[in-house]
């Protein structure tokens, strides 16, 4: 009977996570969620650029409830035209880990892949932000993310950026979120919780407070993000991860050396 019960609660949640709009939903609250604790902790440490509630919706949270509404209304039109299809055929496997050892591991695989793809993606993305020589405007879409190049970062400064520089980011988001590096669609279930890490690990790498110290204790990238803004360690691209910063800087004198004696 207890069986019973809990595959009829699984159901009913699948049956909410094969909605077009699941996916965006699970990251637009997990981005909620993260924001709003990380600040907590800010505002109570005195870190919070605006530590009264009232002012904090009345002016703090203007660019994160743009972008989110901008994250939508994009979703939908992509959608509209057709370009949010599911890939092969419409088929999306629910990744549920109901096959034991081999299918949980799986799931981790789907998960930790994504992770690594969306990071290694974005970090190209983000190095010709700042670094692109030949294309100002291409550079002038970052700008408004380090605003607060000369004050306190903030948690909430993660969703702070120019429609044009966050729509990159969804892009390669749902690019990452459709297939595995193997070829293989990606599972529902491992989409879902792709988002979440993600949205928490950018939350955090923005975040002012030294308390919740969850991926900071683990990721380069996450821990050193909030130096890379205040111009302390303005060569750290990538978000999570670090070696591709690393080869970046091996590499690069080289390729200057080259383009010199050339």
């Amino acid at each position: 009977m207890i069986k019973e019960k809990m595959n009829g609660l699984v159901e009913i949640m699948m049956s909410f996570a094969r909605n077009w709009w699941f996916d965006p939903f699970v990251a637009s609250f997990s981005f909620g969620v993260a924001t709003y604790i990380y600040w907590t902790e800010e505002r109570k440490q005195g870190l919070s650029r605006q530590c009264r509630r009232d002012d904090v919706w009345n002016n703090g949270f203007g660019p994160v409830t743009k972008s989110l509404a901008a994250y939508w209304v994009g979703l939908y039109i992509l959608r509209e035209l057709k370009l949010l299809n599911p890939p092969n055929n419409g088929f999306i496997p629910d990744g549920l880990p109901v096959d034991g050892f081999d299918s949980l591991l799986y799931l981790l695989t789907e998960v930790i892949s994504g992770i690594i793809a969306y990071d290694f993606y974005f970090f190209f993305i983000h190095w010709a932000f700042h670094e692109l020589p030949f294309f100002q405007s291409f550079r002038a879409m970052h700008k408004q993310h380090h605003i607060q190049l000369k004050c306190t970062v903030e948690a909430r400064d993660v969703l702070n950026h120019s429609l044009a520089d966050g729509s990159l980011q969804v892009l390669i988001n749902i690019y990452v979120q459709r297939y595995n590096p193997w070829g293989a669609v990606k599972s529902r279930l491992a989409r879902a919780i792709h988002n979440v890490i993600v949205t928490w690990m950018l939350t955090e790498s923005h975040t002012a407070t030294p308390n919740l110290y969850v991926f900071r204790r683990w990721f380069i990238g996450v821990r050193e993000h909030r130096l890379h803004h205040l111009g302390e360690h303005r060569g750290r691209y990538q978000q999570f991860f670090g070696y591709l910063d690393e080869a970046k800087e091996r590499i690069t004198p080289h390729i200057c050396c080259m383009f010199k004696f050339s």
